[in-house]
């Protein structure tokens, strides 16, 4: 008799969803070890569950699982944020000029009222509340662009995506409504159906991002991403 296909709980993506978040926010530093029986007892779980959400965040390029070493956030080197950022900054571009070539009085209401809360969250220099509002205003632009292989890919790369973004966020808390300005312009572009401009706004953005981004990281020397050695 064949064994019955047995899927995933729906326990392990809730504790993916919460060591992924820690470890977007910095609260699980690079390389720190993960402990599968000391996590299931802080979770007051089994370690089942934990087994397989370690799986999902293997799979997300959160975490590596190597023999002898046990399971360790994934170390990003300033090789692995360069290269996510040549990915994002075209993608991003794309979704832009998709957005301003598409876009329906539904999408710009709905990135007008995103806008609001990046510009609200960034008034009140509310960290958490702006990273959200951003990655919700992209998504939004995402739906707008009407290409969904454009979409999968960024949802791919979303966890790594927001892990850099957040510390690059971190890094210039103090110009947040500077930064808010871009995706105003970004959103005026879009709604006056120019992609061009649309798109060179948010790719000047991401840009600035990167140049954020790596000063962070401008120390580090190796690194791994997705199993890649940086050198």
């Amino acid at each position: 008799m064949r064994d019955r296909f047995k899927p995933p709980s729906n326990l392990c993506y809730e504790i993916a969803d919460f060591l992924s978040n820690q470890i977007i926010k910095g609260e699980l530093k690079s390389d720190e070890k993960i402990r599968e029986a000391e996590l299931a007892k802080q979770l007051g779980v089994s370690r089942g569950p934990i087994r397989e959400a370690l799986q999902i965040l293997e799979r997300k390029r959160l975490v590596e699982r190597k023999p002898r070493r046990g399971t360790r956030v994934v170390r990003m080197s300033s090789s692995s944020v360069d290269w996510l950022y040549d990915i994002i900054v075209e993608l991003y571009g794309l979704v832009a000029r998709g957005a301003a070539e598409h876009r329906t009085e539904r999408d710009v209401a709905e990135m007008r009222r995103a806008l609001s809360r990046i510009k609200g969250a960034a008034t009140r220099g509310n960290l958490s509340d702006y990273y959200e509002a951003l990655f919700h205003f992209a998504l939004i632009g995402e739906k707008a662009a009407k290409n969904p292989l454009l979409e999968q890919m960024l949802a791919d790369l979303e966890p790594l995506t927001r892990r850099m973004q957040f510390d690059s966020i971190k890094r210039h808390a103090e110009d947040l409504q500077k930064s808010a300005t871009f995706f105003e312009q970004t959103l005026q572009h879009i709604e006056n159906g120019n992609p061009e401009m649309a798109c060179k706004t948010i790719q000047e953005y991401t840009q600035e991002e990167r140049k954020i981004a790596l000063k962070g990281k401008r120390l580090a020397t190796t690194g791994t991403i997705g199993g890649r050695n940086n050198k």
